[in-house]
């Protein structure tokens, strides 16, 4: 399960040399004209881009991405394009580390730049190192955290196109988490866990339900524990039973995170009549 082991080390996780963490499942730099460019601001560096819109329907020619890397020490925007690491011109290869992504490096690849580098603060080391292909350079950087803004081509912040509902579960006063409108499911689960590994949840166990083919990942905070659920058909649940508070504060965190929408809903939409004729 890729979306799993991408968060969560495992044993095959951790027997490949370079341990790592892919950003860009949903979204990707424009594959020939990306057309970098960097601005430092402080002890933080701006970098632009435009977006892969031919294959990522979300996307719009011109719109783009701007990344920014917070409390960065050190970049390089060095000259090794896509054939020369193809050709072993870079300190690591294909197999270890896929072209044309954007990654966080966990551990397993040395902080070695290539020229050009440049010094943001000298003073300080980012605890966190990027790496970023592009058609014709590659990027590094080490920084504290990033922060991602998708933006059309006026500017405009841009929502990818998740939606969720926050509604009751049936017959009852508990609030649950259903996930509407999603894409690929596992990059989606991929990029929930994520979130919200950042925001205080943690992993705790799961629960593989072969007989529905489902699958439960239990996740834990400082309020209690949750369940992510994912069935057959790809229907996705956040689960909270007696959790209440962490419902709330995980639909707090998708609002925040500008990529989801939530939809709005009539609770009694979801109250059944007692007295109900079945279809036989």
């Amino acid at each position: 399960m890729k979306w799993l082991t991408n968060i969560f080390r495992s044993k095959k996780q951790s027997e490949r040399k370079i341990d790592y963490f892919q950003i860009t499942s949903d979204w990707n730099a424009d594959p020939v004209s990306p057309e970098v460019q960097l601005e430092i601001n402080g002890d933080h560096l701006t970098m632009e881009i435009f977006v892969n819109h031919l294959m990522f329907d979300d996307f719009d020619e011109g719109d783009k991405a701007k990344i920014t890397f917070q409390n960065c020490s050190i970049y390089s925007l060095n000259h090794c394009n896509d054939e020369g690491y193809y050709f072993g011109q870079y300190r690591t290869n294909p197999n270890e580390l896929p072209w044309g992504e954007f990654y966080e490096i966990k551990r397993g690849l040395d902080r070695k730049f290539p020229d050009p580098i440049t010094i943001v603060n000298k003073e300080t080391e980012g605890k966190r190192h990027y790496v970023f292909f592009f058609k014709d350079e590659t990027f590094e950087c080490l920084a504290n955290d990033f922060a991602l803004e998708l933006l059309d081509k006026q500017g405009n912040r841009k929502r990818l196109n998740y939606s969720y509902k926050l509604r009751p579960a049936y017959n009852s006063s508990e609030q649950l988490i259903e996930f509407v409108k999603i894409g690929n499911a596992d990059r989606f689960i991929e990029k929930l866990l994520e979130l919200l590994s950042k925001n205080g949840f943690s992993f705790d166990d799961m629960t593989d339900v072969w007989m529905n083919d489902e699958v439960w990942i239990h996740l834990k905070s400082i309020n209690g524990k949750t369940t992510i659920t994912k069935d057959i058909w790809d229907m996705i649940f956040i689960l909270g039973e007696q959790n209440q508070i962490d419902i709330q504060k995980i639909n707090h965190i998708l609002i925040d995170s500008g990529e989801f929408k939530k939809i709005e809903v009539n609770p009694e939409d979801y109250k059944t009549k007692e007295n109900e004729s079945t279809i036989e």
